[in-house]
């Protein structure tokens, strides 16, 4: 009990004191690696996000996707999810989480496409090459690079800044000598770069929501290469799989496939893929070029929203095996 008021600092919440024997620049920069930290986690919660839309609100991603077989499914107070017999007289709970790898599993399961295809037919497309999507993206970078230039000389010209006035070396000296206030500028050009970032997922959602007279959305530097987004259920190659499997043929060899339903990803799927997209390159560049590495050529985001990147075909042929 006597040590008991020389423990309790301890567990207090507040920051540690400061060391004395370290400089203004050594104590910023471990305040600073602190605050990367808590940045890196909110940046993290905003990546794993679309997860927790695909799991909890499938609805979003396949409409109807509440009704079986069985029954209709229903969602009790407590969250448990209950279906219904043909019958109609007794309702079963079941593990939420059995559903949702279900759905998981369902995303890449090469016999439901099979089943799709076989079912419904599948419209005839040519799947993009990996170096067109590149292409394409330097492309929209350049356009979205010179529109941020356009948008801050408008806002300079606004406000009247005169930036050969502005005192360089002395904003320098300032931030030497003053590490908080180097920290509030860096927390506003943290705040600037979010808002650049939802500019840019907005600007890729209006151009990918649908096409202009024909299926699938596409930016400018997709239109300039010929390359749309589809959404699809279900992707079937129609090359043999040894040949579609060969990287070094991907460029000479043209990948065919079915796809189903390959219509236009509609304003929720677009959004979903644009911040999903925009939110795995912020974290994890340059380990985001991993996220190509998948089949048919689609990215991470591609097969969470279903979406897949073809060659344009104003008249795609509906072909059934």
């Amino acid at each position: 009990m006597d040590n008991l008021p020389e423990k309790l600092p301890d567990s207090e919440s507040s920051p540690p004191p400061m060391d004395p024997s370290k400089t203004p620049k050594q104590i910023y920069f471990e305040l600073l690696r602190t605050w990367v930290q808590h940045a890196q986690m909110q940046q993290q919660i905003q990546a794993y996000f679309p997860y927790y839309l695909m799991n909890n609100y499938p609805q979003l991603f396949q409409p109807g996707a509440g009704s079986g077989a069985n029954g209709t499914a229903a969602v009790s107070g407590n969250g448990v999810v209950a279906t219904g017999t043909g019958t109609g007289s007794q309702m079963q709970p079941q593990p939420q989480q059995n559903a949702n790898q279900r759905r998981g599993a369902e995303l890449l399961d090469p016999a439901r496409q099979e089943e799709i295809i076989n079912r419904n037919g599948g419209y005839e497309y040519v799947i993009a090459p990996l170096w067109k999507r590149f292409v394409a993206e330097a492309i929209d970078i350049v356009i979205i690079f010179l529109l941020k230039i356009m948008t801050t000389m408008a806002f300079i010209d606004i406000l009247d800044i005169d930036i050969l006035d502005i005192d360089f070396d002395a904003i320098r000296n300032s931030f030497e000598e003053d590490y908080t206030e180097l920290l509030s500028f860096t927390s506003e050009l943290i705040f600037l770069e979010i808002i650049t970032k939802f500019a840019v997922c907005i600007y890729e959602t209006l151009w990918t929501i649908h096409g202009n007279g024909q299926i699938g959305g596409a930016t400018p530097g997709k239109m300039l290469m010929g390359i749309r987004i589809v959404h699809v259920e279900a992707v079937v190659l129609l090359d043999p799989p040894q040949q579609a499997a060969l990287a070094g043929n991907n460029q000479q060899n043209p990948i065919k496939a079915l796809l189903y339903p390959a219509t236009n990803p509609g304003f929720k799927r677009a959004l979903c893929r644009s911040v999903a997209k925009n939110a795995l390159i912020a974290l994890f560049f340059p380990m985001c070029f991993l996220m190509f590495f998948f089949k048919h050529n689609r990215t991470m985001y591609d097969i969470m929203t279903k979406t897949i990147v073809v060659e344009d075909n104003p008249a795609p042929v509906l072909r059934r095996r």
